[in-house]
């Protein structure tokens, strides 16, 4: 046999050795690099998973908030706003959660539950001694009990949870929008207590929700370890060598964590869902008042002023407030709606900017039932001068702006002045441009009222609409306001609701309404002289 060369073997012995050492490198070299690969790989699948959480969460409020701004009035008399922000804050928040945490385990886990079975499988198909093995995997469908009773428990709680939440936003809410009532009246013990109740019943309830969520996982493992020991015993009886014994019990264990995680993720899905629910109840409110379609738009453009009622019933819920009412107003006419509370006086000015529909018969403007107006150019031509008229939290002047966007600085001076309002503003630290509080809390009643009567000068509108528009101002504003109201009303078609007969009296004629019927009508002397509600209203008053 041929001697290999010494210096042939030195060249062998040279190139193992650096093989050898090169693989050792590449090796070792790999290693961070496979773990850089894994962190960026879980960074990325945490950043993606939380920013879809977020974008669906964004695209929810936005979804809810946009419906809440399409319902109509009615809506609002049912549901409390505490409870609607509640909805659209912690309820959507819930529902982000649920899918950050669902939507990376509902994909991850049932790959790992399926591979750790398909090995155990071929393993038992392939060796008579794993076989028994397979028993440790009928134990997980067993698992599924603790996780569909503790579900059902979360998804219940859950619920209630909520819907506390709800009723805690409104306790907050109407003890932040009511300060001065609160403190008069001695009302921070009860609202303290009230809102010390809810709390801790909130509490009780987080606990059980996270009491049944922690139960799962111990249950699972419970019934899993019975069926894992019980499949590893039976498989050493049958032969099984401890390499085969390590191999099925980390399998069985990797069969068994999917599922244990599983269970956690139904919990956050149950969760998500009860918060779901919720905001779906808005989702689906019933829409009124739409917009209706290009065919069935019959006017658009600027109003003329002519206004009917038309054998018009409306009711909130089950309670009647108009009954088959039937009206006929001319342009430029002033009408006055008079008549005890809940009579159906602000319903029925509030049916023209369609903030709700009548249940029966038609309003009509111009001839045209509302209902083929389009909103946009309905409400463009209707001011309102509310009761209680609410101010952004921004200047004075985008506040009198509101009534007209594109009006000049020039222009909202001019519709201030008119309203009385000039005088004040100027006062103000920084005029035209000071900020007033959250619904115009920096500045009085009669204020306030002023600013809302420039919005209604500023958008000059054909109909005009005066919902109790001097109930703030003392005798000696209201008696400037009254000459401006005069200016303000000639040639516009105009609704004066007021309890102050001196503001009543402007009115060309005066509609009497009484339980949501029209029963009498006239001018201010004829009414006078009649026996009937007219008359008893001005004897309550002191006037007759």
């Amino acid at each position: 046999m041929q001697q290999v060369p010494p210096w042939l073997m030195r060249i062998q012995e040279h190139w193992l050795d650096n093989s050898a050492t090169s693989m050792t490198l590449l090796v070792c070299a790999f290693i961070p690099a496979l773990f850089l690969l894994r962190g960026i790989s879980g960074y990325l699948n945490t950043y993606l998973i939380n920013k879809t959480g977020f974008m669906v969460l964004e695209k929810i409020r936005l979804m809810a908030f946009e419906k809440l701004q399409r319902l109509p009035m009615s809506y609002y008399h049912g549901n409390k706003s505490g409870d609607l922000l509640s909805r659209l804050t912690y309820d959507a928040e819930v529902i982000r959660n649920a899918i950050a945490q669902g939507s990376n385990d509902l994909i991850k886990q049932p790959a790992t539950l399926i591979a750790a079975s398909t090995y155990l499988v071929s393993e038992a198909l392939r060796q008579d001694s794993m076989a028994i093995a397979l028993i440790g995997l009928f134990s997980i469908p067993l698992c599924v009990l603790p996780i569909a009773r503790a579900g059902k428990r979360i998804a219940r709680r859950s619920k209630e949870v909520q819907r506390q939440m709800g009723e805690t936003s409104s306790t907050i809410n109407e003890t932040l929008q009511s300060p001065l009532e609160v403190r008069v009246y001695q009302l921070e013990k009860r609202q303290q207590e009230t809102y010390g109740a809810q709390v801790r019943n909130i509490l009780r309830l987080l606990l059980k929700v996270v009491k049944y969520k922690a139960m799962i996982s111990p249950a699972i493992e419970v019934v899993a370890s019975v069926g894992f020991a019980f499949a590893l015993y039976l498989g050493v009886q049958r032969g099984m060598s401890l390499e085969q014994f390590m191999a099925v019990g980390m399998a069985l264990f990797m069969a068994y964590e999917p599922v244990k995680k599983l269970g956690a993720v139904n919990a956050v899905l149950r969760q998500g869902a009860a918060a779901a629910e919720r905001l779906e109840m808005i989702m689906q409110a019933e829409e009124t008042v739409t917009e209706p379609s290009a065919d069935q738009i019959q006017a658009r453009g600027v109003i003329d002023g002519r206004v009917e009622w038309c054998d018009v019933s409306f009711a909130y819920g089950d309670e009647p407030v108009l009954s088959g009412v039937s009206l006929h107003v001319e342009k430029g006419e002033m009408v006055a709606f008079v008549g005890p509370s809940g009579s159906g006086k602000t319903t029925m000015v509030n049916l023209l900017p369609r903030l709700f529909d009548p249940l029966q018969g038609q309003v009509k403007i111009d001839g045209c039932d509302l209902r083929n107006w389009s909103l946009k150019d309905l409400r463009r031509n209707i001011a309102v001068v509310p009761q209680m008229p609410v101010l952004f939290q921004a200047s004075i002047i985008d506040n009198i702006r509101v009534g007209r966007e594109d009006a000049t600085d020039a222009e909202v001076q001019a519709a201030a002045e008119k309203a009385h309002a000039h005088e004040f503003i100027e006062r103000l630290p920084q005029g035209y441009q000071t900020v007033v509080g959250e619904r115009g809390s920096s500045l009085s009643g009669g204020q306030r009222q002023r600013v809302a009567m420039a919005r209604a000068f500023l958008k000059n509108a054909p109909i005009l609409i005066l919902d109790e528009a001097t109930s703030a101002l003392d005798a000696e504003s209201e008696a400037a306001v009254a000459e401006s109201l005069q200016i303000l009303c000639e040639g516009r078609t105009t609704f004066l609701i007021a309890h102050r007969f001196s503001t009543i009296r402007m009115a060309k004629r005066i509609v009497v309404l009484e339980r949501g019927r029209v029963v009498a009508q006239g001018n201010f002397e004829e009414l006078q002289a009649q026996p009937g509600t007219f008359r008893k209203l001005l004897e309550a008053a002191g006037e007759a």
